[in-house]
């Protein structure tokens, strides 16, 4: 059974559909997933091991590039089509797909809704999580979901001779400072990071993009990770703390001992996944991220770091 699967961007939100799709491939015997999915973002895919094909979507490429896409989602033949974006572009990739079975959806935006058979809740009122809406889509397939959806990243390594290097069981800390948007961001994470310094005797690994920020005694990896190596950066660290972000999604998704930080938005609705797994949440009353104090997110992570020596 070949599947093509509809969803560009964004990273945390291809996680999530990630999730469901690791399903349907544990499920379903014989399935080959393809994926539509935005330029420079494949790499979470390749990750994955689960999608067998990627159609890589150029944002702002033009007509021809957007045309060239449609030829060649056209020249396969596809039992289900599965539009997860459910906006006006990625509806006219489904319907121009030569499927009998085209489903987006139901809350889907920009007339989407028009151009595909509709799956799950339309109304956004009602306070349900990002996953839990794409959960129907499981149910499709006749597959009754599980609780946490996990995924493995199986195909997620780094190499030796990469751009970086630690130290061969070295356990340590993972911090994610950043977010796409500045009011996520937490403005502490230097003094937090100056406390672990104090306090514990473990490496603390800065990783994201490349900011000026300073992070004194740390190993800094921003810009030196590549999105395929992201997963296996995670999986391999102690404990995971995050703004929200991409890497927090990803971190829920490999059940790791996680700190999430919130302020403007829902951790109910955008927050890790499951709400009662291995993810501690802080989210700021005020919903403003730079009232949450360093001490709570200290007492937080020490708190898990205690939890962890017990289990281990």
């Amino acid at each position: 059974m070949k599947v093509l699967i509809i969803k560009p961007s964004s990273l945390g939100d291809v996680v999530h559909s990630l999730r469901v799709a690791s399903l349907l491939a544990r499920e379903i015997p014989n399935i080959e997933i393809h994926w539509v999915i935005k330029s420079g973002l494949e790499g979470i895919l390749n990750a994955s091991g689960i999608v067998k094909r990627n159609y890589i979507f150029h944002r702002g490429g033009g007509f021809l590039k957007f045309l060239k896409l449609c030829q060649a989602i056209r020249e396969e033949k596809y039992e289900y089509v599965l539009d997860l974006q459910g906006l006006l572009r990625s509806a006219v990739l489904t319907k121009i797909t030569r499927s009998k079975k085209k489903y987006g959806r139901a809350d889907g935006r920009e007339f989407s809704t028009l151009f595909y058979n509709c799956i799950g809740m339309k109304s956004k009122k009602k306070l349900m999580h990002a996953i839990d809406r794409l959960v129907p889509f499981i149910e499709l397939f006749g597959i009754k979901s599980c609780k946490s959806l996990p995924l493995d990243f199986t195909e997620s390594h780094i190499y030796k001779g990469d751009s970086f290097s630690l130290r061969q069981n070295s356990p340590y800390i993972l911090i994610f400072p950043e977010s796409r948007r500045p009011e996520k961001e937490w403005p502490n994470f230097e003094d937090l990071v100056n406390l672990f310094n104090r306090k514990f005797n473990l490496n603390v690994v800065i990783a994201g993009s490349v900011r000026s920020d300073n992070f004194k005694n740390c190993i800094d990896v921003r810009g030196k990770v590549k999105l395929v190596e992201l997963p296996w950066l995670i999986k391999n660290s102690l404990i995971v703390i995050s703004n929200d972000s991409a890497p927090l999604h990803i971190a829920s998704s490999l059940c790791k001992p996680l700190v999430a930080l919130f302020g403007p938005t829902e951790h109910e609705r955008y927050g890790p996944y499951p709400q009662d797994g291995h993810a501690k949440v802080i989210a700021s009353p005020s919903r403003k991220i730079e009232d949450i104090s360093t001490e709570s997110v200290y007492r937080t992570i020490e708190t898990t770091l205690t939890e962890i020596k017990v289990q281990s």
